[in-house]
């Protein structure tokens, strides 16, 4: 019985591996506009870190359609996150101009991520590690992936959009600013 049950749940069981690995490999293959994909600008990624001393700030950008949004960055000095600065706005409809609502700055170990609004403090590895377990993962058929880079390869957007789903439907990282220490 037990031969049996193999003979029949192995080839089924390699079956589903062999399309979801075939569905990853195409997910992984989706560029940007800049041209990389997720294992070329990882690639890139690591090169880039060591030639600038893994020393570098980020900004994740989050706004709403109704005005409303935030800005967290991030400042890694040789790998290790050092500064964390978080502000909330509201884009005016009259003249798009930006009032500050809120506020926060983290520039100590203790204090790194004691404040619940914005984005955590994570380095870029943890955003790449993110990118692909979290978001580049989900089904296909049922969200619309997306991945871009700036033009040397570095990962500025990972995330999905539900198909059908009409506002703020944005789910994943999108850095709006980057740049080397």
């Amino acid at each position: 019985m037990k031969k049996l049950y193999l003979i029949f749940v192995l080839p089924v069981a390699f079956m589903f591996v062999s399309c979801s690995a075939d569905a990853m490999q195409s997910i992984l293959d989706i560029e940007g506009e800049h041209g990389y994909d997720f294992r070329e600008s990882r690639a890139a990624w690591k090169d880039l870190k060591k030639e600038h001393g893994n020393s570098y700030a980020y900004t994740i950008l989050e706004q709403s359609f109704t005005g409303a949004g935030s800005e967290t960055t991030i400042e890694v000095e040789e790998g290790k996150v050092k500064r964390r600065h978080y502000i909330a706005f509201i884009i005016s409809d009259e003249d798009g101009s930006k009032s500050i609502t809120d506020s926060y700055e983290e520039d100590t170990k203790k204090e790194l991520g004691s404040h619940s609004l914005g984005a955590p403090p994570y380095t870029i590895d943890h955003l790449y590690s993110t990118c692909l377990s979290k978001y580049l993962t989900v089904n296909t058929d049922a969200n619309e992936i997306f991945f871009e880079t700036n033009e040397v390869g570095v990962m500025m957007l990972c995330g999905f959009v539900p198909i059908g789903c009409q506002d703020d439907c944005y789910r994943g990282i999108r850095i709006s600013e980057f740049h080397w220490m």
